[in-house]
């Protein structure tokens, strides 16, 4: 692998850690203060705003990067792939305000917690303005990094000294929703100064809507992602009781952060490096996925056994002595991070690489759909043992599934034009 594919890696890493290792400082200190109870609720609704941000980023961050690596050195192409997806991004944005306003006013979950969805809200507007699109394709990482980490870090530091009490549990949504926003008007002002030459190319309605066309598939895939991700939260919340939530959300982060930490900076840094080295050499490519995949797969055995072994250990550490009820249910759900490996690389590194968005789009949606129905099965019987049941199923379902099929892919574009 090249030197540069690893300082993006390094950037990413550094980038990943603004999302998920600083609130790992921050999580200690908070749920100490608001209790399961309270922090249940702002996992509800931070997984609330997941949703409304993935209508948002429509999956350009996977379409958009994939196009401005392919085209990195036609700085035309560049600026107008960059305006098109900024000016739509902005218009969804616009949509799904107006939808999350009907959510106020009619779903009771919603209106039983206006205060703290108004403060979640706003990070849904950090993440239609944040080009990370750009500086992926471009591979120019470092500015996205360090203008995140320092961002994050105030932010933490705002959260130390404003959350005293665990009434003000919605603070932290809204200093996040801040630190977000920050990060993404700081990076799309400074992407004119980074990228020499990059221009605002007012959109045509056309441009517009083959963008949204273009993206439609990998859009699907990233919201039903998320709801077999993040579905068993949302079923907590509205069936069972905010400490049950606040035990599973719990669980959950731990899981999450280690999944993102380990695959956002390798998929934003390899995604693009494999991307070209597909169309140039593809036996090489072959070589590098090979190579990459059984790091991470030696990596996530490793991570997995430790957490297993030293569960108790980890939550008390991160969470506090209050949130040890989930350890039976956190220890069901750690084999996650080896399937999530090679899910990860079957399917992002592999079958979107090889332009098979629509079976990419299959098994995912196949996954969210699996996920609804056993949640709304399982759940009200058997709890939080079966919400950590359902979570670990459904990933073993994608990994041995998007394995198989991009074996089949692979194989046919050996023997058919790429």
């Amino acid at each position: 692998m090249s030197s540069k594919l690893f300082k993006n890696i390094g950037f990413l890493t550094l980038s990943q850690a603004a999302n998920y290792v600083l609130p790992l400082i921050t999580i200690p200190y908070i749920t100490r203060i608001v209790g399961p109870e309270k922090y249940g609720l702002i996992e509800f609704a931070t997984v609330a705003m997941l949703y409304f941000s993935a209508v948002v980023i429509y999956g350009f961050n996977t379409t958009a990067t994939r196009k401005i690596a392919e085209q990195s050195d036609n700085l035309k192409k560049v600026s107008t792939v960059f305006s098109t997806v900024v000016f739509t991004r902005i218009l969804l944005f616009l949509l799904v305000t107006v939808l999350f306003v009907v959510c106020l006013l009619f779903v009771p979950e919603f209106k039983q917690q206006q205060k703290v969805m108004l403060f979640a809200y706003p990070i849904v507007l950090g993440w239609a303005l944040y080009p990370d699109f750009l500086f992926q394709g471009l591979q120019k990482l470092q500015i996205v990094a360090v203008a995140n980490f320092s961002v994050k870090t105030i932010a933490a530091i705002f959260i130390f000294i404003l959350l005293r009490d665990a009434e003000d549990f919605y603070l932290v949504l809204g200093i996040n929703a801040a630190a977000q926003i920050l990060v993404g008007f700081f990076t799309l002002v400074y992407a004119f100064k980074a990228v020499n030459g990059l221009t605002f190319i007012t959109p045509k309605v056309r441009a517009i809507k083959a963008t949204l066309k273009n993206g439609f598939y990998v859009f699907l895939s990233h919201f039903f992602t998320r709801i077999y991700t993040f579905g068993s939260i949302v079923f907590l919340g509205f069936m069972l009781t905010e400490r049950e939530l606040g035990y599973f959300a719990a669980g959950m982060k731990l899981i999450i952060v280690g999944q993102s930490f380990m695959f956002l900076p390798l998929f934003g840094a390899l995604f693009p490096y494999l991307t070209k080295l597909y169309k140039q050499n593809r036996n090489q490519y072959m070589v590098e996925f090979k190579r990459a995949l059984w790091v991470m797969i030696f990596l996530t055995v490793g991570a997995s056994v430790m957490l297993i072994l030293f569960s108790s250990f980890f939550i008390n550490l991160v969470f506090g002595e209050a949130y040890l009820g989930v350890q039976p249910y956190f220890r069901i759900m750690v084999p996650i991070l080896i399937f999530s490996a090679i899910s990860h690389f079957s399917m992002q590194q592999g079958l979107i690489i090889l332009k098979k968005d629509k079976r990419y789009l299959g098994i995912i949606v196949a996954a969210g759909l699996i996920s609804l129905a056993l949640n709304f099965v399982v759940i009200p019987t058997f709890r939080l043992e079966g919400a950590a049941w359902v979570k670990l199923g459904v990933d073993s379902f994608i990994a041995a599934v998007g394995m198989f099929y991009f074996i089949r892919a692979w194989k046919s574009s050996a023997v058919q034009p790429s």
